[in-house]
């Protein structure tokens, strides 16, 4: 979805994009500033941030193997930014109540992620095996019978993970294993960290990777953010 243009910055049918959304859940929960890892056309994401995150503070670090990397290396740019801090990372093309944030932010655990408990998955999901709230695996390949649910693009890395999640980054370079996902890593930490669940509503959350998903994005967006005024024109 997108095409040529900034799939966070293509308008949804109310005419907001889903960058604006996620501006607006941010600053709702509380958060102040906004470490935004850019690759394709950062240019035209670093002005819209600039122009429509009033009350947040934004740095932008570029990745230039945005193209040619998967996106593991997105998420260790913003760790190695942020040392000693937790770090809340959100995928640019999911729109959530800002409540999932908070709940996120708020829980225990060295790692956390937010999962939509459901049985219908698909081979594209980023399925996710709990056992009770302790994250046990994550990823695509996951058998669909051992999954509890999606991962909505919403985690807490805490300092202690992040580290674990830098050096398995390393490791990953040197062996040339760069074709991933964030997530990937993320498995790869498993057995060293707390990694725990925080729970997101059927009606909290939505993801959009083709046009046929941007109704259910808007309705989220029309149920959390009707009225908001905290991003400017």
């Amino acid at each position: 979805m997108g095409g040529n243009e900034v799939k966070s910055l293509v308008p949804l049918g109310d005419g907001e994009p889903l960058m604006a959304h996620i501006l607006r859940g941010l600053k709702e929960s509380g958060v102040e500033d906004v470490l935004v890892v850019t690759g394709f056309r950062p240019d035209e994401v670093q002005r819209f941030c600039n122009e429509r995150g009033e009350g947040l503070s934004f740095t932008y670090v570029f990745n230039a193997r945005y193209a040619s990397w998967g996106n593991f290396h997105s998420l260790r740019l913003a760790l190695d930014q942020s040392p000693g801090y937790d770090v809340l990372v959100v995928n640019s093309d999911v729109v959530v109540d800002p409540g999932v944030y908070g709940r996120a932010a708020g829980s225990p655990g060295e790692l956390v992620l937010a999962v939509q408990r459901r049985h219908r998955l698909d081979e594209e999901d980023m399925k996710v095996e709990l056992s009770g709230r302790r994250v046990v695996a994550i990823g695509k390949h996951l058998k669909i019978a051992r999954s509890h649910g999606e991962f909505t693009g919403i985690s807490l890395i805490r300092p202690e993970a992040a580290l674990l999640y830098q050096d398995a980054c390393t490791r990953r370079q040197w062996s040339a294993h760069t074709d991933a996902y964030y997530e990937d890593v993320y498995a790869d930490i498993l057995d060293g960290v707390r990694a725990r669940a925080v729970e997101v509503g059927h009606d909290e959350y939505a993801e959009v990777d083709t046009p046929q998903d941007v109704p259910a994005a808007e309705a989220v967006a029309r149920r959390f953010y009707r009225g908001a005024t905290v991003v400017s024109g």
